[in-house]
């Protein structure tokens, strides 16, 4: 997959920058909602929120590389983070409390996490650092669990979901 190449790679050029423990390339991913653990049963509550979302693809393009100093992640995000991402994350956190589910109490910042214990230094503008420039297509979202193990998480996609326009008026 391309995009997971090119973040791969600006993950390669932070760490660079800022040391720190790279994620696995087939863990790279954006979380639009976090629910914590989940017991089995609860899963199915989870599948039917998710399947009543009806949103449409887009383009989110990654342009931009910043790093936290308060919990040590350097991440890619976007300028200018495009409608159909803030209404597709609304309508699954809107979907999910309504089942019973606890809301996230940080608001929605979308982000790919590229490093975990990274030095971030204070004081470096984002006119020092590499300016990435990766469009992904996105035309579905997935219901991830994490499975912990020795050498770190790895993650499983137990259901997909595509990313359609609404039926117009009358179909």
């Amino acid at each position: 997959m391309p995009v997971r190449q090119s973040l791969d790679a600006l993950g390669a050029s932070a760490k660079r920058l800022w040391g720190g423990r790279r994620l696995r390339r087939e863990n790279l991913h954006l979380t639009l909602l976090f629910v914590g653990a989940v017991f089995p049963p609860r899963l199915e509550v989870l599948r039917t929120a998710a399947d009543g979302i009806v949103a449409e693809p887009f383009l989110l393009r990654l342009d931009r590389l910043h790093c936290w100093r308060r919990n040590r992640i350097a991440w890619a995000g976007c300028r200018q983070v495009p409608a159909a991402l803030l209404a597709l994350q609304a309508a699954l956190a809107d979907r999910v409390a309504r089942a019973g589910f606890a809301r996230e109490r940080e608001p929605f910042l979308p982000h790919v996490s590229l490093l975990r214990n990274a030095t971030c230094p204070a004081g470096m503008g984002q006119e020092d650092l590499p300016q990435p420039d990766i469009a992904w297509p996105v035309d579905n979202f997935v219901l991830v669990e994490s499975l912990l193990q020795a050498d770190g998480a790895r993650y499983r996609i137990l259901d997909r979901w595509p990313l359609r326009l609404a039926p117009a008026a009358g179909e």
